[in-house]
């Protein structure tokens, strides 16, 4: 991080760009400053060869539906091929008739133009924040011609920036990724993807319009700690195995990050079991008394799993269709073989929310730097990029890549075949896999539900507050953040375990396998950090007994995620409305009813009415079909009653 921004006195902002779609050429880049190339002009439409395809990033795949928005995207550097700089564009969409110059390239009744800010820092929404205000004070300037504003900001960027003490660290970082609000909109979902970033597998979020998508990507990996102070400056590090137009060609430079642990990409599933290993440093062997990074996952070459999680018998892959969202397989999903087989120390009924609270901001108050944290995931050939544009397709299937999270707006990248182990749909919070044994690995433990639901039970019972909304602490974006710290460093202090230990299964015992053969892991277990993280104990920071409370917690997590739960719901819904519908109906004929025979009542008792002539207004007079029809209902309602 130091070196991105302090090297050969580099600013933090590189480049303020100026990308307009041009009806024959399309994207296209229309103002640099600096120049994008060193020998370039400011008005130069050529980009370097490594970033041939960057106005596709900064104006997405239909922009043209909206009339504004904001994307982030990274690129490999130009010259280093272990740096990654950070893209935050804004983009708009005007009509020619607002503008005061006309240039004779503008030929459609829309203009459409994104302003670009490119980082050597991850400052999404800080920088977004005030390129927003930039962007419409170009627009509405009405002359894209003068550009005065555009270089003005660039130096004004880097001056504000070069004040931030320690900008690697500084709470801008986390301006507009709120992490509040995933919990709020996925619930007990957003621990599964967390946990999912762990594994180390093609991810791909698919949402329009680009900004919810991107920041839902950013708000998850900022719930790993240290991840967007100092874990994606190789993130989008790319060394195809060919020559490949939209990435950069470093021939004769060092490869990218650090020596990969293992030729071929680290999967879940195997041909055979793997191999019992065991750590080897005699600093640990001290302390600890055995470590595994056994892979518990066994399966037969057909692709059926040999054992079932907590189960007796085998069960189909039906059985596991809807376990990536929460599905119940067999009751005894809830207590093993039918008794108890983790022992817990007491029940979580037992447990306020006042004492997990101390204990999860006890464990927090570990410094997760020293524990080896952010682990080392975007590297060796496994990408992070939140957004992407259709010509970089191709890069995604070369041999180099071993995995990616990324996102897009083009609905070709959810059609293309082999492209994504898991699809996450944002909008609705669907996590879609065919993979039976990730849908086991990703498969809440009921611990974890806990933890979702306290989360969730904490983030909603926040007082809002118009001015302090989701700034307090408690239920907080930084409170969230901190109870991801504690439960990461209970995640790794517990995977020292032996192969086997019941803690393991708090946080599923698959997952924990499959975890410990991902290259990120076996980096941080091979690190002298790994020591540091002994001082935690092992084991999940909500274990306790099963209670009839789990059981209600794991049968609303089902009826929330699963494809059956969704449509049990749906059902009851219709069911609902159809219901609600006869009510009013009954409720209506019953007032008309009470009103005709108040008005007849008040016609014979009233002596002022006497002798007057009726009205010829016959929405002043009641029919006796109306009190028919209120007699009926009558009778309905006491049949319904009965």
């Amino acid at each position: 991080m130091d070196d991105a921004v302090d090297k050969q006195g580099q600013n933090p902002v590189l480049h303020v760009l100026v990308v307009g779609f041009h009806h024959k050429k399309g994207c296209q880049v229309e103002y640099s400053y600096p120049p994008l190339s060193p020998d370039g002009s400011v008005d130069s439409n050529e980009c370097p060869a490594g970033w041939k395809y960057l106005p596709t990033l900064a104006l997405p795949d239909g922009s043209h539906n909206y009339d504004q928005d904001t994307v982030f995207f990274h690129l490999p550097g130009l010259n280093n091929p272990n740096e990654t700089v950070f893209g935050i564009s804004c983009f708009r969409q005007i009509s020619v008739e607002k503008l005061k110059n006309r240039t004779a390239d503008i030929t459609r009744g829309t203009v459409q133009k994104s302003v670009c800010v490119l980082s050597s820092v991850p400052l999404y929404g800080h920088i977004h924040v005030k390129m927003d205000l930039i962007t419409h004070a170009y627009f509405d300037e009405g002359d894209f011609t003068k550009v005065s504003l555009l270089e003005d900001t660039y130096h004004h960027l880097n001056d504000c920036l070069k004040q931030i003490e320690d900008l690697h660290v500084a709470p801008q970082l986390f301006v507009g990724l709120s992490v509040r609000d995933i919990v709020l909109r996925l619930r007990h979902k957003a621990l599964l993807l967390y946990k999912m970033m762990l594994l180390e597998r093609k991810v791909l979020f698919f949402h329009s319009p680009v900004q919810p998508l991107c920041s839902t990507i950013l708000s998850l990996l900022s719930l790993h700690p240290g991840m967007i102070e100092r874990g994606l400056y190789s993130s989008a590090c790319i060394r195809p195995s060919r020559p490949m137009s939209p990435v950069p060609n470093y021939n004769g430079m060092t490869s990218v990050g650090t020596t990969q642990i293992g030729n071929e990409p680290q999967v879940i599933s195997q041909e055979k079991p793997l191999e019992e290993t065991k750590y080897q440093s005699t600093d640990l062997e001290t302390k600890l008394e055995y470590v595994s990074t056994t892979a518990a996952i066994q399966v037969v070459p057909n692709g059926n799993c040999v054992r079932e999680v907590e189960c007796e018998s085998h069960g189909s892959s039906e059985d596991m269709s809807d376990a990536l969202n929460g599905d119940i397989t067999s009751p005894k999903m809830f207590n093993g073989d039918g008794s108890s087989s983790l022992p817990r120390d007491s029940s979580m009924d037992m447990l306020g929310d006042e004492s997990l609270q101390n204990t999860l901001s006890s464990i927090a108050l570990v410094d997760a730097e020293k524990c080896g944290l952010p682990l080392d995931i975007f590297n060796d050939g496994y990408l992070c990029l939140p957004y992407l544009s259709l010509p970089y397709m191709d890069v995604l299937t070369d041999q180099n890549i071993n995995g990616y999270v990324i996102g897009a707006t083009n609905v070709l990248f959810k059609q293309k075949k082999n492209l994504a182990d898991i699809v996450v749909e944002v909008e609705s919070g669907r996590v879609e896999t065919i993979d039976i044994d990730l849908k086991r690995a990703l498969h809440l433990s009921t611990e974890d539900l806990r933890f979702g639901e306290f989360l969730v039970r904490q983030v909603s019972e926040m007082r809002h507050d118009n001015y302090l909304d989701g700034v307090g602490w408690e239920g907080g974006d930084e409170w969230i953040r901190s109870q991801f710290h504690a439960y990461t460093l209970c995640l790794l202090r517990t995977s020292l375990l032996a192969e086997g230990s019941k803690e393991l299964d708090q946080f599923n015992k698959w997952f924990m396998a499959a975890w410990q053969e991902t290259n990120s892991y076996k980096k941080w277990l091979l690190s002298s950090h790994s020591q540091n993280i002994l001082e935690v104990n092992p084991g999940h920071p909500f274990t306790g007994q099963l209670s009839v409370a789990d059981m209600k917690l794991r049968f609303a997590h089902t009826m929330q995620t699963t494809e059956g739960g969704r449509k049990l719901n749906q059902a009851m819904a219709s069911t609902s409305r159809a219901v609600a519908t006869t009510g009013r109906a009954v409720g209506g004929a019953l007032t008309q009813a009470k009103g005709a025979l108040s008005n007849w009542w008040s016609n014979l008792t009233s002596p002022g009415d006497m002798g007057q002539i009726p009205s010829n207004d016959i929405s002043q007079q009641e029919s006796p079909e109306s009190i028919e029809q209120g007699v009926d209902a009558i009778q309905s309602h006491q049949v319904l009653q009965v």
